[in-house]
């Protein structure tokens, strides 16, 4: 009988068909497209030799990754065809195809017993599909073969250490927070509070020794009508929000989130943002941030509608950065709470970006697309963006203060 793997994922990820040439995305563009081991073995071994040469010739060693890396042609893959399709795909069959070929835009990770697929919106056909949908996302467990699951051995798993008891509840504890983040009653602002202090909660529990039951039943707790209704109405009042302090904060990220936001491609995106918040450097090269904050607040009320009229748009990405970043443990080193707040910051950043952007006419759902492939690109894989972050970080350990400045 065929092995069969379990998985958890979107409901998307089934639905999810490339459009080979049809999108006219080169999958390629930019990006750093390593070659595994095994499969630069197979090129090398194409006949006659002459071809194997051409093909690995476009290939170069990276000794800190121990895996060859195709060298682009014009920031595409030079085994592009002019119908953005892969001439290797099309000459030698999908086998041939590398780690990074064959899964992209699918990511998968394993803990415990199980494995999460789910699919990264550097693609414009899953962005569209994963990003416009105006119902939350659904989830299914789902049995996987063994021939899908392995995709001829190549199959990219990023493993999680988690004992299996635990992985289950890892497992309860991201069912739960999507929970939160798809309570359509309350505002996208609300339900990252509600998040936070969720978080914060279970992080006392696990620090404090509390068994796997008390835990379960904190999850209950903060999925319950009750407590989203009636005790967390209270708590929204008490964030009164401060435009000052806001814009201070996140202008002290952004200074750092940029350098890597200047791609060609959305430079305008970036151009649209300091434009509309006004950040013009002084005479010594600085940035007035009570004039930017100033400056901030007479769009605030537009901001706060541009939030509203895109909340399921909003939602979403939340939801999938959630998912496919494995929140609240994409950085094994950090606490909960710290990898929240990574989290929360990297989200608002994004929001505030794509905000200035629709005030600019950047609003289309091309114009939106494209935003957030940008956005994606750059930040998505960047360790040291993040590690920089982690630095800021470093004196901001009270979620309660954090979430009252961004929220």
């Amino acid at each position: 009988m065929a092995k069969k793997y379990l998985y958890f994922q979107p409901e998307y990820v089934g639905k999810f068909k490339c459009f080979g040439g049809g999108c006219n995305a080169r999958c390629c563009k930019g990006w750093t497209i390593y070659i595994d081991a095994a499969t630069y073995k197979k090129y090398s071994r194409i006949r006659p030799k002459s071809k194997a040469k051409e093909i690995t010739s476009r290939m170069k060693f990276d000794s800190e990754r121990e895996n060859y890396v195709i060298t682009l042609k014009e920031n595409c893959c030079p085994f592009l065809t002019k119908k953005n399709l892969c001439r290797l795909q099309l000459e030698y069959g999908e086998e041939f195809l590398s780690q990074t070929c064959v899964t992209y835009p699918r990511r998968t990770n394993s803990f415990g017993t199980f494995f999460e697929r789910s699919l990264t919106l550097t693609c414009p056909v899953a962005a569209e599909m994963i990003l416009f949908a105006q119902e939350p996302t659904k989830f299914e467990l789902i049995e996987v073969p063994d021939d899908i699951h392995s995709k001829h051995g190549k199959i990219g798993i990023n493993k999680r250490s988690f004992k299996e008891h635990d992985a289950e509840l890892a497992l309860e504890i991201q069912i739960a927070m999507i929970s939160i983040l798809q309570e359509r009653t309350l505002s996208i602002n609300q339900r990252l509070i509600v998040l936070g202090l969720f978080l914060d909660n279970l992080e006392e529990k696990i620090s404090n020794g509390a068994d796997n039951e008390t835990l379960l039943n904190l999850i209950a707790a903060h999925q319950s009508e009750e407590f989203l209704l009636k005790e967390m109405p209270p708590l929204f009042q008490s964030f009164a929000f401060n435009a000052k302090n806001f814009t201070v904060f996140m202008m002290k990220f952004i200074s750092h989130t940029s350098e890597h936001l200047k791609r060609k491609e959305g430079y305008h995106f970036l151009c649209a943002f300091t434009e509309i918040l006004g950040i013009k450097p002084d005479e010594n090269n600085e940035i007035p941030l009570l004039d930017v904050a100033a400056n901030y607040e007479l769009i605030a009320d537009a901001h706060k509608n541009f939030s509203e009229n895109h909340s399921a748009f909003l939602e979403n990405y939340l939801v999938n950065d959630l998912f496919i970043n494995f929140y609240p443990w994409r950085f094994n080193e950090e606490s909960i709470t710290k990898n929240f707040a990574i989290f929360l910051i990297s989200y608002k950043i994004f929001e505030l970006m794509l905000f200035t952007a629709t005030q600019k006419g950047f609003s289309t759902k091309e114009d939106l697309l494209t935003f957030v492939d940008w956005f994606t690109m750059a930040t998505d894989h960047n360790k040291k963006l993040y590690k920089k972050f982690l630095e800021l970080l470093a004196g901001v350990d009270n979620t309660y203060l954090l979430m009252r400045t961004l929220l």
